[in-house]
């Protein structure tokens, strides 16, 4: 197991490509915030967001791109103007088995991202500019998003 590093590097691979036999060559030359991707990791909770797709790993195991739905009666948002701000907040459980990790507002060239815990409230506040994607995820449905 010592080698894997060093024949990893040597051979200008990750680790994870040299494991699986499988090389990854980046197909993303022009990245896009609106097609952005999430990976949440299920062991710590860990999200990465990336501008397309790509091989992410954490807590030792290979994360899968995380698809969006349409946000449902479960999932809706409300959106309020404060200030100038909109306030966001979803009517939604936030205990330990079930709550929404995140919210993210996404447009084409920025990204806003609130991390929430439980046992708080799921709202926040964001700078709704232009048009753009709204992003929850929930723990335990996945991600969702609204278009604006």
């Amino acid at each position: 197991m010592s080698l894997l590093e060093p024949l990893a590097a040597a051979l200008d691979i990750s680790v994870a490509e040299l494991l699986s036999g499988d090389y990854v060559t980046n197909q993303n030359k022009m990245g896009n915030m609106l097609r952005s991707v999430f990976y949440v990791c299920p062991v710590c909770g860990n999200v990465i967001h990336t501008l397309g797709k790509c091989v992410v790993s954490c807590c030792g195991i290979t994360l899968p791109a995380q698809e969006a739905e349409e946000t449902d009666d479960a999932h809706s948002f409300l959106i309020e103007q404060v200030e100038d701000e909109s306030f966001v907040t979803v009517a939604h459980e936030m205990s330990k088995a079930h709550h929404i990790s995140f919210l993210a507002w996404v447009t084409s060239n920025k990204l806003e991202l609130l991390k929430l815990y439980p046992e708080q409230n799921a709202e926040g506040r964001f700078r709704l500019r232009g048009h753009g994607i709204l992003y929850l995820y929930c723990n335990k449905h996945g991600l969702m998003k609204r278009k604006l």
